[in-house]
């Protein structure tokens, strides 16, 4: 069930991210711009999440994910999908197609970690575990760019 929660996540934001491309207005080099800051922009929110939300305002639910990080992290799907909404009513299409790439990306380097780690790079991999070990570190998922940035990365 787990493979099949994170798949459809997975295929439902890349093809909603194909279309707001397809439909998009802009200029290519800005709809591509716009789609890049998208996706630097999810991987700050990922990080800011994780550190300031999960593990500061709702410890216990989130505990549940590092006791038991291969089931399905299913609980918060629709909170995902509402900032979304906001994402995409404030910044536009290309932005949130940005933001739905990398939240693909994050579903498959998460799912990844935790169920078939030999095809990611072992540093990521690495990273993220050390998280689940030491969840005062490594907040990042997809990237210790913010861990590096913040002071927060396993040395």
């Amino acid at each position: 069930m787990t493979v099949v929660i994170y798949l459809g996540e997975v295929i439902f934001a890349i093809a909603l991210a194909i279309m707001l491309l397809a439909a998009s207005t802009l200029e290519f080099s800005i709809a591509i711009f716009l789609f890049c800051c998208g996706f630097v922009a999810w991987t700050l929110a990922e990080y800011i999440t994780h550190r300031f939300v999960l593990h500061a305002i709702t410890p216990v639910q989130h505990g549940i994910h590092h006791a038991r990080p291969r089931d399905a992290v299913d609980k918060i799907f629709w909170q995902i999908w509402l900032a979304f909404a906001v994402v995409y009513l404030t910044m536009g299409g290309s932005v949130l197609a940005g933001v739905l790439a990398a939240y693909a990306w994050y579903l498959s380097i998460h799912y990844c970690a935790h169920h078939n780690p030999a095809i990611l790079p072992a540093s990521l991999v690495k990273h993220h575990l050390d998280h689940h070990r030491f969840a005062s570190r490594n907040y990042g998922v997809t990237t210790k760019v913010w861990d590096r940035a913040f002071g927060t990365m396993v040395r």
